[in-house]
């Protein structure tokens, strides 16, 4: 009987993971509905593992759930992490509520008037304004605010967009790095970090510097690869033109911009106070509060965003992505690549051990992230994590951060915000091939995950 359940967890474990890798190539393709394609897979997965493995014992064992709840479904909720929910949900109403109040318009204005536009201060002040908004919102949010914005003002100056537009979707990346709400590896590793937890200020005093070496090294790769557009000179018609924008000529009540800059100061003070010893607020109640704020700031119904401002899509796909890889690592399949790392630390870590597994999570963690997506990443190396020994450095978990995000630079599948600007490029008439992406931006992503992993291990052997 014994070895019927044990060729029945083999079985279930080869399935699961052929279902996982199904979803993930479905999902690389072009036209597919990410949400149901993923849910589906979910679906799948769930019923395979509840059929024909020992669910309770895959919790306990693989997912070190303390407690296993004797209800099934009960133990699929502990998967997803709410945290991570809530803070998607909060942002995307805040984003809705700034950017109906026409401050994202402004702000882009505002730019273009200060650049002159010239094309070198126009690049580094669009790429700087991603890497801004790109701090507290989320990514995607990020790309839809700006990249069409990006296409508009290149129309005006008679500009090539593509060197612009790629900046900008590669600032959404960088610039999500300083802040533990910005991307999805971030709000991961925030909610997962053990003992006394990752502070707010203290995860951004370790991110801001990577970050703004990232950003350097990205301008410099563009003001190199992209010499010949950025020379081109404006004319005085077109410098004149610009010189007559007034950036407050399409807001509707100026007090609008005076609430979205109270709404997002909250928002960011609120971040800071989560930092203080003993708050019992979080990072994500500090969100929700914020919304509630921003809608009373407006004096507008929390009904209109539910159904306009929350980006429901992108909420079931998480949750479907959490119920996915949850029951992944449940069922084994990731055993292997955590024996290994288990075998290299040791029953005590030592710092060459540590600076392998450093450099192993930033060779593996950029490919897995690149081709499959840097969400899937996040979530396959948080459970590789957990079942690692306590109390690592933060430098290699800063390293787990650099990588997942990162690595969604190196092909346009790795990240929805590269796949976006690729689109809207194409939309635009100019196209780029997933070869010629690849062919243009795989220096500078090598050079950031270089530069990544450094960081990382020297944060290790500082002890920091």
């Amino acid at each position: 009987m014994s070895g019927l359940l044990g060729e029945l967890q083999w079985i279930g474990t080869i399935l699961i993971v052929i279902v996982v890798l199904a979803t993930i190539i479905l999902l690389t393709k072009e036209g597919i509905d990410s949400t149901k394609i993923t849910a589906t897979g979910a679906l799948v997965v769930t019923l395979i593992y509840l059929i024909l493995m020992d669910w309770e014992k895959g919790f306990r064992d693989n997912l070190a759930f303390e407690e296993v709840p004797h209800n099934f479904l009960e133990a699929l909720a502990k998967t997803v992490n709410i945290e991570a929910i809530l803070i998607i949900f909060s942002i995307g109403i805040i984003v809705a509520i700034t950017k109906g109040a026409g401050f994202f318009d402004f702000v882009s204005l505002y730019i273009v008037k200060l650049t002159k536009g010239d094309p070198k201060r126009l690049l580094l002040a669009l790429g700087g304004t991603t890497f801004f908004v790109s701090m507290f919102f989320d990514n995607l949010s990020a790309i839809i605010l700006l990249g069409s914005l990006t296409v508009v003002t290149c129309k005006q100056l008679d500009l090539n967009p593509e060197p612009y537009v790629l900046f900008v979707g590669i600032n959404t990346i960088i610039g999500g790095l300083p802040t533990p709400v910005s991307s999805i590896p971030n709000i991961i590793f925030f909610n997962l970090y053990p003992e006394t937890g990752m502070s707010f200020i203290k995860f951004t005093a370790y991110m801001f510097p990577i970050a703004i070496l990232f950003f350097a090294l990205a301008s410099a790769f563009f003001f190199f690869v992209y010499r010949k557009q950025l020379r081109i000179k404006v004319t005085d018609e077109k410098k004149g033109q610009i010189g007559r924008i007034n950036p407050w000529s399409g807001i509707a009540d100026r007090k609008n911009i005076w609430k979205s800059l109270i709404l997002l100061g909250f928002l960011f003070v609120g971040f800071i106070l989560t930092s203080i010893p003993g708050n019992p607020l979080d990072v994500a109640l500090m969100a929700l509060i914020s919304v509630f704020f921003g809608l009373f700031l407006f004096r507008t119904d929390l009904k209109r965003y539910l159904r306009e401002g929350v980006e429901w899509e992108m909420i079931i796909f998480a949750i479907a992505l959490f119920v996915l890889m949850g029951l992944l690592t449940a069922a084994g399949a990731l055993l292997p690549l955590t024996n290994v790392l288990t075998k290299i630390l040791g029953p005590v870590p030592t710092t060459g051990g540590i600076i392998l597994v450093a450099v192993i999570i930033g060779a593996v963690g950029l490919p897995i992230a690149g081709f499959l997506n840097s969400f899937s990443a996040a979530l396959i190396f948080s459970y590789v994590f957990k079942a690692l020994p306590a109390l690592l450095p933060t430098g290699l978990w800063i390293g787990f951060v650099l990588s997942g995000n990162i690595g969604g630079a190196l092909t346009p599948l790795g990240s929805i915000t590269i796949l976006m600007s690729l689109e809207i490029l194409n939309r635009e008439g100019y196209p780029i091939s997933f070869l010629k992406y690849l062919k243009k931006m795989l220096p500078l992503t090598l050079a950031c995950a270089a530069l990544g992993m450094a960081y990382s291990i020297i944060l290790v052997v500082l002890g920091l």
